[in-house]
């Protein structure tokens, strides 16, 4: 009896002393730790891009500035149905952004369209010497072409801007002036290319890492001075006219980014 109470209680010692030893064993283990989150990232607009553009254009040409010998705004009306003050406008883009202090992009621009606009002034029953009933003016710009800054902002993969810069276009004026008892028909005709000045916005949205795709609106505004030179016995001083040609234009625009500069997509700022 009193050896079995001996192994009795030098089994509950041993026994004691195997559980600290084991909690030791298990607190020495090491400890998991769950994977670190991802770093989020964002689109970076910083790139060199080329596209296409396409949309409508309208003209607004001024025939009260024309000026012939003298005579400042002779007596011209516009022809109903034979205008082409709006139309198509389609051409090709190419600039290059930087993106920095978060969203902000700024940019360069520039772009060639052609355009398809045309008016046409002919002389009223009211008309008087040198002009006849029947002389027409016909004003044509078949294309514009821009460089301009931009600074837009940008939300990841969406971005608005304004833009504005210098602007060139073409206007060709042509004159006919019917025949009379004591002048022939006269037809002749000058093609000036003119400076002027183009301002709006628009905004992008980057379909994929190297594809955006966006909407753009602007106004561009041309003054002209072409002197078509004199013509004997009707103009002998000189015909000179001073139009001016207002443009506003919506189009639609697909870039390609050729990202230069670094991976499309950076660090969230």
């Amino acid at each position: 009896m009193k050896r079995a109470l001996a192994w009795g209680i030098g089994a509950l010692a041993l026994t004691g002393l195997a559980i600290p030893a084991s909690a030791a064993d298990l607190g020495a283990r090491p400890i998991t730790k769950a994977p670190p989150a991802p770093v989020p990232v964002v689109y970076n607009w910083t790139s060199c891009y080329l596209g296409v553009n396409g949309g409508g254009k309208w003209a607004d040409f001024r025939q009260d500035a024309f000026v012939v010998t003298g005579i400042n705004g002779f007596p011209f009306d516009t022809v109903v149905g034979n205008d082409n003050e709006t139309g198509g406008v389609f051409g090709g883009q190419v600039g290059c952004q930087w993106q920095f202090g978060g969203g902000w992009v700024l940019g360069i621009e520039g772009d060639f369209d052609g355009t398809s606009l045309k008016r046409t002034f002919v002389a009223g029953p009211n008309a008087f010497n040198p002009f006849a009933p029947g002389d027409t003016i016909e004003l044509k710009n078949d294309w514009q072409a821009s460089v301009r800054g931009r600074l837009g902002y940008a939300w990841d993969r969406w971005m608005i801007y304004a833009t504005g810069g210098v602007a060139f276009a073409n206007l060709k004026a042509t004159v006919g002036l019917v025949a009379t008892p004591v002048n022939p028909a006269v037809f002749f005709s000058t093609d000036q290319t003119k400076t002027g000045w183009t301002v709006g916005g628009g905004f992008a949205y980057a379909i994929t890492d190297n594809l955006d795709l966006g909407v753009e609106y602007r106004f561009s505004q041309f003054d002209f001075s072409n002197d078509l030179g004199s013509v004997t016995g009707i103009f002998p001083a000189g015909f000179t006219i001073n139009p001016r040609l207002d443009t506003q234009e919506v189009t639609a625009r697909l870039n390609w980014h050729f990202n230069f500069f670094g991976p499309p997509v950076a660090a969230r700022y």
